[in-house]
């Protein structure tokens, strides 16, 4: 680990005593990261772990739903950072079913075991899992239609990455640190494949703990606009739609509740910006620069312009769907669309 690296990057912001319509109406149209010290303080899972790692274990097992369950097993050479072999043709771990009591009766029986792989329990959804965790643990900043997830495993490393929903971290048990980088810094952090991933979602080359400034120079740009914080059972972070974060659980047992609200991560149906920017990359990466740059200027135009600039000369009657909005906007361009797709 390069000396200091998290003691040199800014802390987020902190905010305590947040309500429902202060998160939604300030907090998430600010688009910037916050720690919500103490926002889950008061769950029994917190009061568990609190208590003992055994105390918390016991619990999640009385409240299992019989069934298997799909683990991640990486082994301790990899330092807990599920991630691609070295020449990227595959990963480092094995994803394992098993029931969740075998699995947890495994993190506490390697409790202390240097040589022992690395295991964990990642995004499952808590009431396909457990009966009643969800209702005793109740987090009350998102709407209650967002189902919470949960992550139980020893020290693992998610490699930074970002996510299309916004989201609320809970830790439950266990300290786990958090570096998120604002979007913009997406050419610094030497993003790998979008087709081929640990997990769903691109991930950064560059390993945090451990970063190759030789290989991966502009990593140091991106850390000078890095923020960190290392959040305490009881503790939340909001992280916006679109940063990218690495996530490190630095305690043997840990456990994390997290709520994406949004997105089609969080469950949204239809068509995502995803989708046009890959339709995008299919009918434009190849094009000359010039022509990349023209039509640079009509996405700046049509996507982020101003309404008024955009619609605001032609009459209200023939604005098209250049005056609709959301659901009936996409109704309107959807069948053409189709139909330039469909032909050969």
């Amino acid at each position: 680990m390069v000396d200091g690296i998290f003691e040199r990057i800014r802390p987020i912001p902190e905010v305590s005593s947040v309500s429902r319509d202060y998160f939604q109406n300030s907090v998430v149209s600010a688009h910037q990261p916050v720690v919500l010290r103490g926002l889950v303080d008061d769950w029994e899972l917190v009061s568990r772990a609190r208590e003992s790692d055994k105390s918390l274990i016991r619990y999640l097992q009385k409240k299992t739903i019989p069934g298997p369950v799909k683990t991640v097993e990486a082994p301790r050479d990899s330092g807990g950072r599920y991630f691609y072999t070295s020449d990227l043709s595959g990963f480092n771990f094995r994803r394992v079913k098993t029931t969740f009591y075998e699995f947890s009766e495994r993190l506490l029986r390697q409790k202390g075991d240097p040589d022992a792989p690395v295991v964990s329990l990642q995004s499952a959804y808590t009431d396909d899992y457990f009966t009643d965790v969800h209702l005793e643990n109740l987090m009350s900043l998102m709407d209650d239609s967002v189902r919470p997830r949960i992550w139980v495993g020893g020290k693992t490393i998610v490699a930074t990455h970002h996510d299309d929903a916004e989201n609320i971290a809970c830790v439950a048990a266990g300290r786990r640190r958090f570096v998120l980088f604002p979007p913009e810094q997406i050419s610094n952090l030497y993003i790998g494949p979008i087709d081929k991933t640990p997990s769903g979602a691109p991930v950064s080359m560059v390993s945090l703990n451990e970063p190759d400034f030789d290989r991966f120079p502009r990593f140091r740009q991106a850390l000078e606009h890095a923020q960190v914080a290392v959040l305490n059972p009881g503790d939340a972070i909001y992280i916006p739609a679109l940063w990218w974060h690495h996530v490190e659980a630095l305690d043997e047992i840990n456990v994390l509740v997290n709520y994406w609200q949004g997105g089609a991560i969080g469950g949204a149906r239809g068509a995502m910006p995803l989708d046009a920017m890959l339709l995008s990359m299919a009918t434009l990466r190849d094009r000359s620069e010039p022509v990349r740059q023209a039509w640079k200027a009509l996405f700046d135009f049509y996507l982020f312009g101003n309404d008024s600039e955009v619609a605001g000369h032609i009459p209200e009657t023939a604005r098209g769907f250049l005056d609709k909005s959301g659901e009936e906007r996409l109704n309107q361009i959807r069948p053409w669309l189709l139909k330039q797709l469909s032909e050969e």
